[in-house]
């Protein structure tokens, strides 16, 4: 009991010393870290606290949830019975003084009665690793969490972490913990030997598979996993806040997705004259990339589906995602007539120069033309190449995640004509879905320029032909590239502007200075897997030439 004293006295002295100014910036970081995870946008209630004494002012994620629809919130003392029960308002002006002059809802407001999905933000004066709390020593809290159905989180200045709460029997912790870096999941209380024997113990029994999983859990955690690492001072701050290490497992996701698609060549031509050809290239599809996809969000944790932005585009994002598809569409033309020539523009649609696409008229095939060489090839390449790659290199910042998730997926084609027409296109479907928020919107522009490459792109080049002119056809492109250019530009600074008012965060990542990106880009590919990808691309486009 005296330890939990002094640590309060000292985190009280510590948190106070913290110049105004810097808390409002770092409260502002921490509503925006919340507002944006899937614990605060598919929560069916949440429940907040008034910030007293320095507090994190979380005040701001109410007006955000009310524009949402979502009720909010705050606690009821009763100092007689010592208990702490929750009550709904409409508004902060509804919050007036309570016991321990804390602004609270009124007697008479409606009582919370949350469910499995509601989100209750702990106040507390500091957390570590496995969620444990240290309060202010009264137990409201404890005793409420100890029949709360929902989901528990905290907040915390990174500099006020610890790296280890003295807890007791009754002590509540959190399960997720935000700072103004991000969010991280709490890990048990063990200490890391602890955990690497019970593994190594259950490995000994365990199938190969399962010592092979654990053994690839154990070492994307270690190396790649958003966590919590202690400094020599004993506090603890996030460990993507300062990004020095290269990523490692992400490139071996793009190396089993390249191996795999090498390996399909080896069959295609067994199976191009069946007539199960569609189904096959359906089959290998899900095998080279959806399935490699499942298995490494499996191994990343439950926590890495809330950063792969799989939330549905809103109606008011179609314009822009109308002039991101004619920015995509005239970017592709023009890319593949600078260096293809203008003869780029005709010929059959290929799938990895490898599955040719054949339109014969039939209404059966062409459904079939459009799940094999449309839809599934959108779903499972935006799967990888952008929801999953661009969050985990988010870290070094987003234009980064942008750069490498686009030269990946440039790689992937095995072709050095269209290898500026891919990292064109890359890059603009991963900012589309950062513009929008949504995995769907980059999911939908590329399913429409596929498309397009399918059924629309035939008919240009009969246009083409028959005009007959083609310094008037580059310039009618460039044209209308430069035209949707400024459109979607403009209707990004719109969404964004929204996002601001909706005091949301805009970059989903520490900020990095235009000077230093091809630093922060070099530290973000300087892996032996990468190279081992750079050189599958370049060994398979040389013979591809020849």
């Amino acid at each position: 009991m005296q330890e939990k004293q002094a640590y309060r006295q000292a985190l009280k002295e510590k948190r106070a010393a913290i110049p105004a100014e810097r808390r409002e910036r770092l409260d502002g970081k921490i509503v925006k870290a919340i507002a944006s995870t899937s614990l605060f946008q598919n929560a069916s209630e949440i429940l907040l606290y008034v910030p007293i004494r320095g507090e994190i002012d979380l005040l701001p994620l109410a007006r955000i949830a009310w524009e949402m629809g979502k009720p909010v919130s705050f606690p009821r003392c009763d100092t007689e019975a010592n208990s702490l029960t929750f009550h709904r308002v409409a508004s902060a002006d509804e919050l007036t003084a309570g016991a321990y002059r804390i602004p609270e809802p009124s007697a008479d407001a409606p009582l919370c009665v949350p469910d499995e999905r509601a989100l209750c933000i702990v106040p507390a004066l500091t957390f570590d690793p496995s969620g444990a709390r240290l309060g202010y020593g009264k137990g409201y809290y404890d005793r409420f969490l100890s029949k709360f159905p929902g989901i528990c989180v905290g907040a915390s200045y990174a500099e006020l972490l610890v790296r280890r709460v003295p807890t007791e029997a009754h002590d509540r912790s959190v399960s997720y913990l935000f700072t103004e870096h991000g969010v991280c999941k709490c890990e048990p209380a063990e200490s890391t030997e602890q955990v690497q024997a019970q593994s190594a113990q259950k490995a000994k029994k365990a199938s190969p598979w399962a010592s092979f999983r654990a053994f690839l859990q154990t070492r994307i955690a270690k190396k790649d996993h958003m966590s919590l690492t202690e400094a020599s001072n004993g506090e603890v701050t996030p460990s993507h806040a300062i990004p020095t290490r290269a990523l490692h497992t992400p490139p071996i996701l793009v190396a089993v997705t390249f191996v795999l698609l090498l390996l399909s060549r080896l069959i295609d031509t067994h199976l191009t004259n069946r007539n199960n050809e569609y189904v096959v290239v359906i089959l290998l599809q899900l095998l080279i990339f959806l399935v490699p996809a499942v298995v490494y969000g499996k191994l990343r944790g439950d926590l890495f589906s809330t950063r792969i932005r799989m939330s549905l585009p809103r109606p008011e994002h179609l314009w822009f995602t109308f002039c991101m598809l004619a920015v995509m569409i005239t970017a592709g033309l023009l890319c593949g007539i600078l260096t293809g020539g203008i003869s780029s523009m005709t010929g059959n649609f290929t799938l990895y120069d490898t599955f040719v696409a054949r339109l014969n008229g039939n209404i059966g095939e062409t459904v079939y033309v459009i799940l094999a060489y449309a839809l599934l090839p959108a779903f499972c390449e935006e799967l990888i190449f952008r929801s999953i790659l661009c969050a985990e290199y988010e870290r070094f910042g987003v234009g980064v995640a942008i750069a490498v998730s686009a030269l990946f997926f440039a790689m992937l084609h095995f072709s050095f004509p269209l290898f500026l027409s891919y990292l064109v296109l890359g890059g603009l479907l991963a900012a589309a879905m950062y513009a929008t928020r949504s995995f769907f919107t980059a999911l939908i522009l590329h399913l429409c320029y596929n498309l397009f490459c399918l059924f629309g792109q035939p008919y240009l080049s009969a246009f083409y032909v028959r005009a007959g002119n083609n310094e008037i056809f580059i310039f009618c492109l460039v044209l209308l590239f430069l035209l949707f250019s400024a459109f979607a530009t403009g209707e990004a600074r719109k969404i964004y502007h929204v996002y601001a008012k909706n005091n949301l965060d805009s970059s989903y990542a520490p900020q990095v200075s235009p000077r230093a990106l091809p630093q922060a880009f070099w530290k973000a590919v300087r892996s032996p897997v990468s190279a081992l990808c750079l050189a599958i691309w370049l060994v398979m486009s040389i013979l591809n030439l020849l």
